[in-house]
């Protein structure tokens, strides 16, 4: 077993050198980088920039568990959904373009107006 952080929590004021020192330090094997987080890993980022993201990793004992979106699917808005699952898929090219393994998305929730056996 391999014990992983997400930014969400202890990290998201961590730039990429500070994520990875401090994942060596306190023997964390993994991060997953969460969206909007002081690290930058962003859609925006160029392709050098997302190279550069990559050799930081490959470089280091640390890898890249995955990428954290806010990217949700459970909502009865049909263009929210629509909306969401074009976002992922940018994201997941950034996701591939960085070397993390997938992109982590939420239904997050159950909604009033959609019976549980349904979902």
């Amino acid at each position: 077993m391999k014990l992983g952080l997400v930014t969400y929590n202890m990290a998201k004021d961590w730039d990429i050198p500070t994520i990875i020192e401090k994942c060596v330090e306190t023997g964390f094997a993994g991060v997953e980088l969460r969206t909007t987080h002081a690290h930058g890993v962003e859609v925006e980022l160029s392709a050098s920039e997302r190279a550069a993201v990559k050799k930081q990793f490959d470089d280091s004992p640390i890898e890249i568990a995955g990428l954290g979106s806010a990217f949700d699917y459970h909502s009865v808005d049909q263009d929210a959904v629509r909306q969401n699952i074009e976002g992922t898929k940018v994201y997941s090219q950034l996701a591939a373009d960085v070397g993390a393994p997938g992109v982590k998305v939420r239904p997050n929730g159950l909604p009033d107006e959609v019976p549980v056996e349904k979902t």
